[in-house]
């Protein structure tokens, strides 16, 4: 069976909030073109259409939904995008829908949607009310409206929470369990691509500790055979195991995504959406020419430095050095790999719950 991701992005990085952090919106100010528009029912049919003829029949696709706000493009375009990927479905083929979204534009209409078509919603949320509103623009009441609705509906969702260097992991942990919320994705927040300090941003040190404090926690809850999915421990756990992660980046290597924006134009990699990585436009060319072109070859030509310690790390083969994104970070002490203390800091235990 052929599998293909599309991370598609309806209203680029048009949003109605405005967070101190948003890394889209960092990407999209460095791009010489401002892309504001929705994605158009012939984009979003080139799309669908393209993807399929590429991967034929008894095929997987999925759609991740993202942004920006992706609900901002309107309840008639995700209808119509549903009903033009069952129109050209092909023969025994799956689709699967995903969408990441800050939760606060969440209605009746949307979790019909959601629930007939089986969609995955992540829901951005940092923690308790106060640290989440500082910067995600006052959001947490209707955001935490946004999840009674899916509740209401049933709607599959999760959690992602972005870590600043005011998050604290116990907290945070208290949180998520406090509010029955057992699917969580951490985002490590950035410095912006100029590489000014931001007050938000983690420091290598601090990175470190809410990985190893709440890793604690969640040792304890999957030890007592609790559920608690947290993506970057489970994706370490995979590694360790079967030797593979559905995280991309997670074992230092990069995959190709196919990230589509609203007008058409596509990149490799959501943390990488700039115009020296432009992977042509879906409206002009098929999944092949995607795959093969020069922005692609650009795209994996292209690294970050990896930590010194790399070489002589004993636990690289379950990192590889991380996602390149983030090495700045892995590299921000001279002598020190703030990964390699987390992992060293767990991995006894993951050998533990492989054991069992």
């Amino acid at each position: 069976m052929r599998q293909m991701t599309a991370l598609v992005k309806p209203a680029s990085s048009l949003c109605n909030l405005k967070c101190s952090y948003c890394f889209y919106c960092d990407e999209a100010n460095e791009r010489e073109k401002n892309i504001d528009t929705i994605m158009s029912a012939e984009t979003a049919e080139n799309l669908i259409k393209k993807m399929f003829d590429f991967c034929g029949t008894n095929s997987s696709l999925t759609f991740m939904f993202q942004g920006g706000e992706p609900l901002l493009a309107g309840h008639g375009f995700f209808e119509s995008f549903i009903e033009t990927a069952e129109t050209n479905r092909t023969e025994g083929s799956i689709i699967n829908y995903t969408l990441q979204t800050n939760g606060t534009l969440i209605d009746e209409e949307y979790c019909r949607i959601f629930k007939e078509n089986n969609f995955l919603i992540g829901v951005s949320l940092d923690g308790k009310k106060a640290l989440h509103d500082k910067y995600r623009d006052l959001s947490f009441d209707n955001a935490m409206k946004g999840i009674e609705l899916l509740k209401k509906h049933s709607v599959d969702f999760n959690i992602l929470s972005v870590i600043t260097a005011e998050t604290d992991a116990y907290d945070l942990y208290n949180f998520y369990i406090e509010n029955g919320f057992r699917d969580v994705q951490p985002i490590y927040c950035l410095d912006p691509l100029n590489g000014e300090k931001a007050e938000y941003s983690l420091n290598a040190k601090q990175l470190a500790r809410f990985k190893k404090r709440l890793f604690n926690k969640w040792f304890a809850e999957v030890s007592k055979g609790n559920h608690f999915y947290v993506r970057d421990f489970d994706n370490l756990l995979s590694l360790l195991t079967k030797g593979v992660a559905e995280q991309c980046g997670a074992s230092g290597r990069c995959n190709a995504q196919l990230v589509v924006e609203s007008d058409g134009t596509c990149y490799p990699c959501d943390f990488y959406c700039l115009d020296k990585f432009e992977c042509l436009n879906i409206n002009k060319a098929d999944i092949n020419d995607i795959l093969n072109c020069e922005g692609l070859k650009s795209f994996f030509e292209y690294e970050e430095e990896k930590n010194s310690l790399c070489p002589t790390c004993p636990v690289r083969s379950v990192c590889g050095g991380g996602c390149k994104r983030y090495r700045s970070l892995y590299n921000q002490l001279e002598g020190y790999c703030p990964q390699m203390d987390f992992i060293m800091h767990a991995i006894e235990k993951l050998r533990e719950i492989r054991g069992n």
